[in-house]
C-alpha cells in the first residue's frame, strides 16, 4: 500500500495579521462589491426603467425640456425659488411612479457629498458674514504658513446660505437626471443625443459601454471568485497587491481583446462609424406642448428669483 504523500504547500504555515492589517470582514467587503456590481448591471441594462406619462414623449423633446429645468435651476440663487424647484422635481418623481428607494438613494448620497464639497465655505474664512456657530479662538496675528488666520474660525449665516444653495441645486438636477434616466431606454437615449447634435464618436463610445460594461463587471467579479476558490491560506498584503495589480492586467487583456473582436464584427457587418436607427420618430403636438409648458415653468421661476 503506497504512502499517501501531502504537496509541499498544505504544510506551510498560515499568516495570522497583526489587526492593524486585518481590516474589515472580508464577507461583508465581498457583499458590498457584489452588490454594486449587481445595481450596475441591472441599471445599465434597463430593467429599473418606469413606464409612464414622461416616456410618451419624443427622446428628444424630454431631453431638451430636462436641460431647459436643469439650466433654470442652476440659475436660481434665491432659496425660495430653489425650494419650489425642488418641490416640483419632487411631483414629477410621484407623477412617474419612480420608486421611493431609487429616490431615497439619490436624497441620501447627494447631499452628504455636497456637504464635503460646500463645507469650507461655510466658514468666515471663506465666506465672511454674520457668525451662527463659534468653532474655535486663533487670536490675534496667528498665521498658517503663509496665510493670516482670523482672530476666530466660526460657521457664518452667508456661509450657510451658500451651502444650502449649493445642495438644493445638485439634488434637484441629479433629480431630473434621474427622471430622464428612468423614463428612457437606454439605446434610445444615446440615439437621440446623436440626432440633437451629438458627436458620432461620443454617441458610439457610449452604446458600446452601456451593452458590455455589464460583461466586463461579470468578468472581474469571475476572476475575483477564481481566486478566492484556490486560496486556502490568508497570504500577506503584499501578496494580495500582486494578485490585484495581476488581476487587473489580466482584465485589460480581456478588455482590449473584446474590444477587438467587437470592432471586427461590427466592420464585417458594415459599421460605418455611426449608429444604426430602425426608426426615426418625428416630433409632435404633445412634445411642443411639452416644451413650451416647461419653459413656461422655468421662465415664471426665474421671474420669482428675480422679484
Amino acid at each position: 500500500m503506497k504512502t499517501l504523500i501531502l504537496p509541499e504547500w498544505y504544510g506551510d504555515k498560515i499568516i495570522d495579521l497583526p489587526k492593524s492589517q486585518r481590516g474589515r470582514n472580508p464577507l461583508s467587503v465581498r457583499k458590498a462589491l457584489a452588490g454594486i456590481a449587481e445595481t450596475l448591471a441591472t441599471e445599465l441594462s434597463g430593467a429599473n426603467q418606469v413606464q409612464s406619462w414622461l416616456s410618451n414623449f419624443e427622446p428628444r423633446a424630454k431631453i431638451l425640456g430636462i436641460l431647459v429645468l436643469i439650466f433654470g435651476v442652476t440659475c436660481l440663487s434665491k432659496l425660495l425659488p430653489l425650494l419650489i424647484a425642488f418641490s416640483l422635481t419632487s411631483l414629477l418623481a410621484a407623477s412617474i411612479r419612480l420608486p421611493f428607494k431609487r429616490l431615497s438613494c439619490l436624497w441620501l448620497g447627494v447631499p452628504l457629498f455636497s456637504l464635503a464639497i460646500i463645507l469650507p465655505a461655510t466658514l468666515n474664512i471663506v465666506t465672511p458674514g454674520h457668525t451662527t456657530f463659534f468653532l474655535c479662538h486663533f487670536g490675534e496675528g496667528a498665521r498658517l504658513g503663509q496665510w493670516n488666520l482670523p482672530v476666530s474660525l466660526t460657521v457664518t449665516h452667508e456661509g450657510l446660505i451658500v451651502a444650502a444653495r449649493f445642495m438644493l441645486r445638485s439634488i434637484s438636477c441629479v433629480t431630473l437626471t434621474a427622471l430622464l434616466i428612468s423614463s428612457t431606454n437606454s439605446s434610445t437615449l444615446v440615439n437621440a443625443l446623436r440626432r440633437l447634435g451629438m458627436p458620432r464618436i461620443f454617441g458610439m463610445t457610449l452604446a458600446v459601454m452601456q451593452r458590455y460594461l455589464s460583461l466586463l463587471l461579470r468578468a472581474a467579479e469571475e476572476i475575483h471568485l477564481a481566486k478566492l476558490s484556490r486560496t486556502i491560506a490568508v497570504k500577506s498584503i503584499r501578496n494580495e497587491q500582486r494578485w490585484i495589480a495581476a488581476g487587473i492586467g489580466v482584465l485589460f487583456a480581456r478588455t482590449h481583446r473584446l474590444a477587438e473582436e467587437i470592432r471586427l464584427a461590427m466592420v464585417s457587418r458594415g459599421y460605418d462609424g455611426d449608429l444604426q436607427v430602425r426608426s426615426i420618430p418625428s416630433l409632435q403636438a404633445r412634445d411642443f406642448v411639452w416644451l413650451s409648458g416647461v419653459t413656461l415653468v422655468m421662465s415664471a421661476m426665474l421671474l420669482i428669483d428675480h422679484l
